[in-house]
């Protein structure tokens, strides 16, 4: 292209293919991950820039490397879609304050932002590009009437300045309003909260991470409001299971119900982190209570709720039918599950209903939408950490404890 001085014409033909193609892609693989059809990329239009340029680069770099064997060709390749991909991840971070991706779960990333799985994944692209691809996009593309190809750059340009103006002003106002999410959460009504949610959806839908990044803004925002007392509710909670008598006399009579009914102390069977679902629920339950009475809240509705978020008869390690497929995500059906059970036995309202079924978020799509769900849900997943560490612990312990045995036997 760059030997035969192609017209510019052809360039932005070939950037809006290649973003385009880059959408499809990215929809494929996130509707496939999420199970519903996702719009990817932060532009409303088809298509994601960052293919484009990232094609652009590999043409440029091919100009000058084609006479280069093919495998070091690939490896430059991608290494340079990787420093691209860090370099875009990094200023929109910079910029906007927002991580739009996070590879910090594999194994092998740079600050969240690369993964080695991707660079590879980008090095089998470029090789699938330059052999097949591009050859032969560009040859049906010098087959078309430059007269055409002007009119559709044209076009295009007019249309993806104008796209990408308006996507630019939409993420501003989405910082914008999360910053006001963070800053006021305690003083805003249920009704807020949920507006400002559903004024992104479209963003959280394409960018899946910004779930966990708001939720794990929100978590830090309630932990900063009950950290004052956070340590005196444990106590409470280990003297609670225990047996004894918790601080607050209508706690248990606002559980009674559901605590003493014979279904609900079926969960005693069955396996949970390293108690039973049982004795788990108690503990979120009770602090879930403790940190709403303290900001006001529904502590009602957020201690029954509670009480039922896991509200399934099944162990979670190893379950099949009727309860749950074997080949289903315990993780993403087992709200459903326990709201279905809970609904069966008791009398909820929407505010419990709600905790029931999103108190795994950010793992499900939809947000809570109450703060005693986000209560919850932060509660939940902070007992079921110190569970975990606890029963670390414990096996670390018993290792050594073995270990120095052992040593000591071999000494006699």
């Amino acid at each position: 292209m760059l030997e035969n001085n192609v017209s510019v014409f052809y360039f932005v033909f070939l950037f809006a293919i290649y973003s385009f193609a880059g959408w499809a892609i990215e929809v494929i693989y996130r509707s496939i991950n999420q199970r519903r059809f996702i719009n990817a990329g932060f532009l409303y239009g088809p298509f994601v820039p960052i293919y484009g340029v990232g094609a652009a680069f590999i043409l440029l770099l091919e100009y000058f490397l084609r006479d280069w064997h093919i495998a070091p060709r690939l490896i430059i390749y991608g290494i340079a879609l990787t420093v691209l991909e860090y370099l875009v991840g990094y200023f929109f971070e910079k910029i906007f304050k927002l991580k739009l991706w996070e590879y910090s779960d594999s194994r092998f990333s740079l600050h969240g932002r690369v993964s080695l799985i991707f660079t590879i994944a980008w090095v089998i692209l470029a090789l699938i590009f330059i052999t097949i691809i591009h050859p032969a996009v560009f040859r049906q593309l010098l087959g078309l009437d430059l007269f055409y190809i002007k009119i559709f750059a044209t076009i295009f340009l007019a249309y993806y300045l104008t796209d990408f103006l308006f996507s630019m002003i939409s993420i501003a106002a989405f910082r914008k309003k999360i910053a006001y999410l963070y800053a006021e959460y305690f003083n805003l009504s249920d009704v807020e909260i949920e507006r400002i949610f559903d004024s992104f959806r479209r963003l959280r839908n394409a960018f899946p991470n910004l779930n966990r990044y708001i939720n794990d803004k929100i978590n830090n925002k309630i932990k900063s409001k009950v950290g004052t007392f956070l340590k005196s509710v444990q106590d409470k909670i280990i003297m609670e299971i225990e047996g004894r008598r918790p601080y607050e006399n209508d706690y248990y009579e606002m559980i009674k119900d559901i605590y003493e009914h014979e279904e609900f102390i079926k969960l005693k069977d069955y396996y949970h982190h390293n108690s039973s679902i049982y004795e788990h629920v108690k503990e979120v339950a009770y602090l879930s209570y403790r940190i709403c009475k303290y900001a006001k809240l529904d502590h009602r509705s957020a201690a029954r709720g509670a009480l039922l978020h896991d509200y399934f008869f099944y162990d979670w390690r190893n379950h099949d039918e009727p309860d749950l497929h074997r080949r289903k995500f315990h993780g993403l059906e087992h709200p459903g599950i326990a709201l279905a059970n809970a609904k069966k036995t008791f009398s909820l309202n929407k505010i419990e209903e709600d905790i029931i079924k999103k108190h795994m978020w950010p793992l499900t799509a939809m947000p809570p939408r109450y703060k005693e769900s986000f209560i919850v849900s932060f509660a939940d997943k902070y007992l079921s950490s110190k569970e975990f560490v606890d029963e670390f612990r414990k096996r670390i312990n018993k290792r050594l404890t073995g270990q120095r045995g052992g040593r000591r036997d071999n000494a006699k």
